[in-house]
């Protein structure tokens, strides 16, 4: 992500991977005013009354946002609202601004939160980390995936036609060298030596990967890795830090230890000053932002955990916020 301060709180912003509309959809909200460039139907009339034509007019909008929608894994933002600024002839009517990789939009609020500000910081960050994709492979079966911001995308499933493992093998070879930049770290598992074989049909030409063990070769293996060694690999990604701190809620929780979840029972311990860490998902985190305030004010540290993934979830079911405590009462 590329970012721009402009005047009177607007902030310019360039979307340069999947995970960038994942961190505006946490930091949009309604109310704001986005502008983004749109097609918009305009009618035509010709000389003649009956003849007319539907003609679609490039335009810049800006919108009085009231829903941001992003399905997990999807490749676009979806920003509705009411026409704020634009052409007279279309300010009131209703429209929606898709954003994509590759696209520019403007944010304008009343004033921005720490925590929007920490989430475009974030992002423009990890825009200089290489993206981790993982190659799943068990008989006649290849799975791609990549390791996102918010969890992990599963982006192609290749099965084998033939009997022939080399024509298979080359179709996954070239699959792979057209998805992924020969410089990100690539992670090959899966059952046996199915692996090894495809390895060693490729040769010199791929770079930068290791080979790992897994009990399957699909989502699932993937999924078994990035619980297993691979955090060693992994671990300045946010989704390494995520379910790293969730788990250490999770084992305060099992020793009735320093844990707090819920918003009332979270509410009592930061009024007391003994909440060190405040856990929030990113579906809840609106919702809680008076708490997350509150947190700052009494020196402890905020994150906002993307439900995305597994140890996401499972917070969610906690009531969507949750505290690793200093101190009990």
């Amino acid at each position: 992500m590329k970012i721009e301060e402009k005047e009177k709180n607007e902030i310019s912003v360039r979307v340069d991977n999947v995970d960038d509309l994942w961190y505006l959809k946490n930091v949009i909200r309604p109310g704001d005013l986005v502008f983004g460039t749109v097609f918009r139907k305009e009618q035509r009339s010709s000389d003649s009354l009956r003849a007319k034509k539907t003609a679609r007019k490039r335009m810049r909008l800006g919108i009085h946002v009231e829903k941001v929608e992003f399905q997990e894994f999807a490749d676009r933002l979806r920003i509705s609202g009411v026409i704020k600024a634009g052409p007279e002839d279309v300010l009131g009517l209703h429209q929606t601004i898709n954003v994509g990789v590759g696209d520019e939009i403007s944010i304008v609020k009343d004033s921005w939160s720490r925590e929007e500000r920490d989430l475009l910081d974030e992002a423009v960050k990890n825009a200089e980390k290489p993206q981790v994709y993982f190659l799943g492979l068990e008989h006649g079966l290849a799975t791609i995936a990549v390791l996102r911001a918010y969890g992990v995308q599963e982006i192609a499933s290749i099965r084998k036609r033939g009997d022939e493992d080399e024509e298979f093998f080359g179709e996954v070879l070239a699959a792979i060298k057209d998805i992924r930049d020969e410089n990100a770290p690539l992670i090959i598992l899966g059952p046996g030596f199915y692996k090894e074989n495809f390895v060693n049909f490729a040769k010199g030409e791929l770079k930068n990967f290791v080979v790992m063990q897994a009990s399957h070769g699909d989502m699932r293996g993937v999924h078994e890795v990035l619980k297993s060694s691979l955090h060693k690999i992994l671990s300045d990604t946010r989704m390494a830090r995520e379910e790293k701190l969730v788990d250490r809620l999770l084992e305060e929780i099992k020793k009735e230890g320093l844990y707090a979840y819920g918003p009332k029972e979270v509410e009592k311990y930061l009024n007391m000053g003994a909440v060190e860490t405040l856990l929030v998902t990113d579906r809840n985190y609106r919702k809680y932002e008076n708490l997350m305030r509150l947190a700052r004010d009494t020196a402890a540290e905020v994150h906002i955990i993307s439900t995305a993934h597994e140890k996401g979830k499972i917070l969610e079911s906690l009531g969507g916020i949750a505290a690793i405590l200093r101190f009990r009462d």
